[in-house]
């Protein structure tokens, strides 16, 4: 059987009359008896020395126990004066005769003699075992086959210590470049109006350097507005932002209204009621959209009517090629490009991260680390911190033991993942919660959904207190995570079936709570529900959501769930009420290109780059029980438009291909998208694969005009590869 062998000894005395085997002997007998209550079985003593077993489900135990029985030989004088030293080793231990036999002992007790006094040693084994939560000092060579073991890091044993010390790290300053870059937001905030939108890397310090500003100049009312769940709850991003500020003083409430009380709590609103209690209450107002691509549709039409009727100093933060969402785009936003940090900047911020007591080394290496951002900067601090290479020696920082290897910049993200990695499964599981949840949920909420994942009540509020203690959440009225990039990192890392759970536990949670019954925050349940696999259950919350904002005037947002809906659940009875709400939502605005088919209109649209317009066309024509797998090739192209091959792919891949199908048309179509697809994305030979795919289908139903499509895709695809064929194809397709 597999056990961890312990090794105590105590070093001889180096003169003949400083022997004293009477104080050795008991010293033996205290720790084998304390070994033995501590769960050991004891395996024999000779003269100094003495060794144990522990099963290996016992290895935290025994290497603590170890430790203490060394800090406790320094204070026993006899022993203090001789020394002492500890070897654990890993190995099959077997009885033979009554006797304990196996290489581990013989590498425990090598390993103990050749370390230090008052060193711990372990071998390569329990090192692997051990090295998630314990910290290592040198190496040991014993001489003896290569055999090599590692000393436990005594002044810093355990990394829970160095967790701990990251509290002690101060916040990410706005860096200087930074704020020469944010004076156009000053200026139009001491305007009291105007409309920034920034773009950079996430983690530039935007935010941060927004809530600064609001804090010392005052506004009547500042909101940050982010977004919900798949962008699909009408007003859901409004909603949150209202919930984060009902939490402030009662002068706010006061300001909001009973109107927006009742958004809020996701009650239905009429259009026009709810516009003219946002015109009293955000006149003046300072709103921080954070990030634009995630809000939902009917929050930004009402900012985008709100922007012409009273003065408002918006902050939209945009990603660095994406456009300004239409019903924004009419007003006029100026353009902030936030910088990259440069070097000198970078160490700016992380003496302030550090303090500037710190080594200048460790400031130096952290600023180079974190790469371009001052999250960047400020994950590098923690992560060093975390796992021990920088501890907090009094009031500075220093390095451990020596410097990380390597002096170039780690993708934040990566940081962030090696700091997860060391985190324990019940704070891991309620960061799980909050990040599942979008900024603003209450924390009642994040509560049920941390309950029914099976956290009780001590478990939760310890999980919050070490999740705020080593900074990976912002704990205030409502728990968020420390950024939205790690928000995004830790739904990613989870495996598809606990993302699937945790869904399940978050409908649950929002079904049994009072505070989400209003009609609208049913397109959030729903959206949980599908993703946690009641597709049926998800498409009928998303009609009852449709139904309610039918209900309040709006039309864009129940053709789009109801669209959504069939798409989530295209059954029968869910395509017939999709119809229905699409037929009974008059269209906000008259169509732009005329009569004809859906198909035409979304193409004329998607040409003239009005990719709005050809989402509206898909979702209505969606809604109206039109072809799925249309819509969703129409929608690839969409995506392609946008720059965004990825997400082409995912929405060609719904189309779900069947090679033996014996219709060739829609074989031929499909083929012809993913060879644009993969031309786009740089892959010309998977491109031409494809194209000739597409080809072969066209000339099987003689289709002349599919035939000279693909025969200009293919062209297309041997100019990228620089092919001379490319002229000719394109000048053999008919006519």
């Amino acid at each position: 059987m597999e056990r961890l062998v312990l090794w105590h000894r105590v070093f001889p005395p180096s003169r003949v009359e400083q022997d004293d085997p009477s104080a050795v002997g008991r010293w033996i007998a205290h720790i084998t008896d304390r070994l033995i209550r501590a769960g050991a079985k004891p395996l024999g003593c000779l003269g100094g020395s003495t060794a144990v077993a522990f099963d290996l489900t016992e290895i935290h135990d025994a290497l603590a126990i170890a430790l203490a029985l060394l800090d406790d030989a320094e204070e026993e004088p006899p022993i203090a004066a001789l020394g002492s030293s500890v070897g654990i080793a890993t190995g099959e231990l077997e009885m033979v005769e009554g006797l304990a036999v196996g290489s581990a002992i013989d590498r425990a007790q090598l390993l103990a003699t050749r370390a230090r006094k008052g060193e711990l040693a372990i071998d390569a084994a329990t090192r692997e075992l051990a090295s998630g939560d314990w910290l290592f000092g040198r190496s040991i060579g014993t001489g003896a086959a290569a055999l090599r073991g590692t000393a436990i890091d005594r002044t810093m044993p355990k990394r829970a210590e160095c967790r701990a010390a990251i509290a002690h790290l101060r916040p990410a300053p706005t860096a200087p470049a930074t704020k020469d870059a944010m004076a156009a937001v000053r200026e139009y905030a001491l305007l009291g109006q105007g409309c920034i939108a920034l773009r950079g890397p996430s983690g530039a310090g935007a935010r941060r350097y927004f809530e600064q500003l609001a804090k010392e100049l005052n506004p009547p009312l500042a909101l940050r507005i982010s977004g919900v769940p798949g962008g699909l709850e009408p007003l859901g991003s409004l909603r949150h932002a209202l919930l984060r500020a009902f939490e402030r003083p009662e002068r706010v409430g006061e300001r909001l209204g009973d109107t927006l009380a009742a958004v809020s709590a996701g009650e239905t609103v009429h259009r026009d009621e709810l516009f003219e209690a946002a015109v009293r209450a955000f006149d003046g107002a300072w709103l921080l959209l954070d990030p634009v691509p995630s809000i939902d549709p009917s929050t930004v039409k009402l900012l985008g009517a709100l922007i012409t009727e009273v003065p408002l100093v918006i902050a939209a933060r945009v990603p660095v090629e994406a456009p300004i969402p239409k019903p924004l785009r009419k007003h006029s936003f100026h353009d902030v490009v936030l910088p990259s940090l440069r070097l000198d900047d970078a160490k700016v911020v992380a003496a302030e991260v550090l303090g500037e007591d710190a080594d200048e080394d460790v400031i130096r290496r952290v600023a180079v680390l974190g790469g371009d951002t001052p999250l960047g900067v400020v994950e590098a601090a923690r992560t060093l911190v975390a796992v021990g290479d920088v501890i907090r020696d009094g009031d500075r920082y220093r390095w451990r033991t020596t410097p990380r290897a390597g002096v170039r910049s780690i993708p934040t993200d990566r940081l962030l993942g090696e700091r997860l990695s060391g985190l324990e499964e019940q704070p891991l599981r309620m960061l799980e919660a909050i990040c599942i949840t979008p900024a603003g949920t209450p924390r009642l909420l994040v509560a049920g959904i941390a309950s029914n994942d099976g956290l009780t009540g001590i478990e939760r509020r310890e999980s919050v207190a070490q999740l705020h203690t080593e900074s990976w959440i912002i704990d205030g009225p409502q728990l968020e995570p420390a950024s939205e990039l790690l928000r995004r990192l830790v739904i990613s890392r989870m495996p598809p079936a606990r993302r699937a759970e945790l869904c399940r536990f978050a409908a649950a949670a929002m079904q049994a709570s009072a505070l989400f019954q209003g009609d609208l925050v049913q397109a959030s349940v729903g959206h949980f529900l599908a993703e946690g696999g009641d597709k049926d259950g998800g498409a009928r919350c998303l009609l009852v959501a449709a139904e309610a904002a039918l209900a309040g005037g709006y039309s864009y947002a129940p053709r789009r769930l109801a669209a959504i809906a069939v798409q989530m659940f295209p059954h029968a009875h869910i395509r017939e009420a999709a119809a229905a709400i699409s037929r009974a939502a008059a269209p906000e605005e008259p169509a732009e290109h005329g009569e004809g088919s859906v198909s035409q209109v979304a193409i004329h649209a998607l040409l003239s780059g009005d990719l709005d317009a050809v989402e509206r066309t898909i979702e209505v024509a969606i809604a109206e029980g039109r072809d799925l797998a249309a819509a969703d090739r129409m929608r690839a192209m969409t995506h392609l438009a946008k720059g965004d091959t990825e997400a082409a792919m995912k929405a060609l891949e719904r189309v779900k291909l069947d090679e033996d199908q014996p219709d060739y048309h829609a074989r031929a179509r499909w083929h012809l998208t993913r060879s644009w697809i993969f031309l786009h994305a740089g892959n010309g030979e998977e491109a031409v694969r494809s194209g000739l795919a597409a080809l072969a289908a066209t000339r099987t139903v003689k289709d002349p005009r599919g035939e000279a499509a693909a025969l200009h895709t293919l062209a297309a695809c041997y100019r990228t590869l620089g092919r001379p064929e490319a002229e000719s194809l394109a000048d053999s397709a008919p006519v």
